[in-house]
């Protein structure tokens, strides 16, 4: 018969046999709302206003930019404006931060923006007080399984780097927005307090991880 453990011994034990120690966080489209901010970039260089709420992820088709002009952009716009450093969070950021800092995870922050943004990033970060143990770019999300000092879970809206976390046998996590919805059977959050909730009941084996190299961690009690 199953006994419950003391408080205290279970938290002690929890704190030594932690599964996940490290944890890695997008930031458009997780952290911050990259698509207003290029919208109102947009009204600005392009002198209109017509444009659609995006739907896929190469939204800026519909606003007739072509990919080449769009990856420009992306490169001249934080040289010329604050693309990257306008926008407030999205909504839960703040708490969800601070949910994962309690729960003592390393922050991993992963994005695959421009050389040219990273300067914009930092300070952005800084500003609202979510600086990262690590700030990291790259397209080669799934670094967060060679850089974890145990196993590793991470957002990202981006349903092929959610593939690609997932292959590399990181906890990947989706997070849900219009241009990802066509995706199933994706553990999904609808904010970063809901990825913290999952990475916590994942360590406390409230949620199973399917995954050979782990499953010996669901059988220690």
């Amino acid at each position: 018969m199953y006994t419950q453990q003391p408080q205290q011994s279970w938290n002690y034990k929890m704190k030594n046999k932690r599964l996940i120690t490290d944890v890695g966080i997008d930031m458009d489209g997780v952290v911050y709302p990259f698509a207003n901010a290029f919208k109102k970039y947009c009204s600005e260089m392009l002198g209109r206003t017509n444009f659609p709420e995006p739907t896929k992820w190469d939204f800026y088709e519909d606003w007739g930019i072509t990919s080449q002009e769009f990856n420009e952009m992306l490169k001249k716009a934080p040289v010329s404006h604050r693309l990257f450093a306008t926008e407030y969070p999205l909504e839960n950021v703040r708490q969800g931060w601070d949910m994962l800092r309690e729960s003592g995870f390393r922050l991993h922050v992963i994005t695959a923006r421009p050389s040219t943004a990273w300067a914009q990033t930092s300070e952005w970060l800084h500003d609202h007080d979510l600086v990262p143990d690590h700030l990291h770019f790259t397209h080669d999300k799934t670094v967060l399984s060679h850089v974890a000092k145990n196993e590793s879970a991470m957002i990202d809206d981006h349903v092929d780097y959610y593939v690609q976390l997932e292959k590399s046998g990181v906890f990947a996590v989706l997070q849900t927005q219009p241009w990802n919805k066509h995706f199933h059977g994706a553990f999904r959050a609808e904010s970063l307090v809901d990825f913290a909730t999952i990475v916590n009941k994942v360590n406390n084996r409230e949620i199973p991880w399917l995954q050979p190299s782990v499953n010996k961690y669901y059988l220690t009690q």
